[in-house]
């Protein structure tokens, strides 16, 4: 192991220039070309990661024109899986360099989708060519795949599956964080409607609130109309508005009866609604304090009533428990006016030893109660290994040898990650304990000496997974 360290150590120029090639390949993804279903950017990405495979000696293949990969092992042998991907999020505003350039400064490597997930699959490959390199027997060949679309739905991986494509034995994938993830929750997005036609004192023109259904809003915007002799009510009740901490209620008039109501609440993840403030949820709380009546006001009531500012799903009947991955979580992430009709997205989250389906069956009842109606509902089933079991046991020696932190212990969590692809997956890395990340963020960089560290994380584990 010492000789695989050392080997790694003296290709770190090698891997930084290999990340910084695959980076300035702008891979967000974009409408469908022939040769390329998910756009131009992630199809030249995967061929650039397919080149520099071949250039290290690799044998490579391409799936579809969707899924890459780099090869080495005899090639009847079982399969130990490195799953990545070289698709990105939208750069976004607030950089303060060229997302796409790779600049180095104070040791670390900036831009977008250095660590997310470029630079972990550039490492996984540097780290298998040193156990080539060093002719470290291994008794199963090694795949480092690469998907084109793991930030908008992880199609072409899933495509990879159904086609009844090689699949592994074991794998992981480096797209997340150590020391290892043996639990994820089961995940819903449910979008849906109800009725929202204008009626009585107080009418709601429109409603806008939140990006993402997996986003808790930050922001909540209403537009109502008033009665002139309600004017004065609708000024009281924001000026003498008290809300959470962290929220702020604002009020424009705009005149002839017409306001327009701003709430801003705290952002989090939708795996964590605990952590963050409801700007959509607050906002419907001040609608109904307004006096909002007939259909628009029925359908903020049940709003409130089975969703509310709840954060483990307790009105909606799904808040259940256990000890590996905790209560329910429960994010209301958007909610717009479309014509007569609301229009808004819930996403629950389930602890692993739920099945989705069964927590499908209470949601459908209680939106059927509610008024609801179902637009659209993806369902992820839960992922979990035991602590116990042969994957989760191999890579936490190989994390706790590489580090020295004895004492860590793997994860469950509410988020998804890539391992939900592709059976007899984990997610390991690259992230290490107490190291700042900001993915989908401007300035997007890695520590050059954590991406060493990572690199030799996986490289051992590697070898532990394919060696016997």
């Amino acid at each position: 192991m010492e000789r695989l360290r050392q080997s790694i150590d003296a290709m770190k120029d090698d891997i930084v220039a290999a990340i910084r090639e695959n980076v300035a390949v702008k891979s967000v993804e974009g409408p469908a070309e022939p040769g390329a279903p998910f756009g131009p950017g992630p199809k030249a990405a995967m061929d650039n990661f397919v080149q520099i495979a071949g250039r290290l000696g690799f044998e490579t293949g391409v799936f579809e024109d969707m899924v890459g990969w780099a090869e080495f092992g005899d090639p009847d042998a079982d399969m130990v899986a490195i799953l990545g991907h070289v698709d990105v999020v939208p750069e976004g505003d607030g950089w303060s360099c060229d997302p796409y350039e790779g600049k180095i400064e104070d040791g670390k490597l900036y831009g977008r989708g250095v660590m997310d997930d470029k630079g972990p699959v550039i490492c996984a490959l540097y780290a298998l060519k040193a156990i080539k390199d060093l002719e470290i027997p291994l008794k199963k060949r090694v795949r480092i795949l690469i998907g084109t679309n793991e930030e908008s739905g992880s199609k072409a991986v899933a495509r990879y599956v159904e086609a009844g494509q090689d699949l592994p034995v074991a794998g992981f994938t480096p797209d997340a964080e150590y020391p290892l993830i043996n639990g994820e929750k089961g995940i819903v997005i449910a979008r849906l409607s109800a009725p929202f036609k204008a009626d009585g004192d107080v009418q709601v023109v429109s409603f806008d609130g939140g990006v993402a259904p997996n986003s808790v809003p930050s922001i909540a915007k209403a537009e109502i109309f008033v009665k002139s002799d309600m004017a004065e009510r609708v000024k009281y009740t924001v000026s003498n508005w008290h809300g959470p901490e962290r929220a702020k209620l604002s009020l424009e008039d705009k005149g002839e009866g017409r306001f327009l109501l701003s709430m801003e609440g705290v952002p989090a993840h939708g795996s964590l609604p605990e952590q963050g403030v409801n700007a959509v949820a607050w906002l419907v709380k001040v609608l109904l304090t307004l006096g909002v009546t007939g259909e628009q006001g029925r359908t903020l009531a049940a709003l409130d009533r089975y969703v509310g500012i709840d954060c483990h799903g307790e009105s909606l009947g799904v808040c259940v428990y256990d000890d590996v991955s905790r209560y329910t979580s429960l994010c209301w992430g958007t909610m717009k006016t479309d014509g007569d009709r609301v229009v808004f997205s819930l996403n629950p989250r389930f602890p692993v030893s739920y099945r989705t389906e069964d927590m499908v069956k209470i949601l459908e009842k209680t939106f059927s109660d509610a008024g609801f109606e179902i637009l659209s509902m993806r369902k992820d089933e839960p992922l979990y290994m035991p602590e116990d079991s042969e994957l989760v046991v191999k890579l936490m020696e190989v994390y706790r040898r590489e580090t020295g932190r004895m004492d860590d212990k793997p994860m469950s969590i509410g988020g998804g990650t890539y391992a939900k692809a592709m059976p007899n997956v984990l997610a390991f890395g690259p992230t290490l304990p107490g190291e700042p990340s900001n993915i989908h963020e401007a300035d997007e960089c890695w520590s050059i000496d954590n991406m060493m560290t990572s690199t030799k994380i996986m490289a051992a584990a590697i070898v532990s997974l394919a060696e016997d």
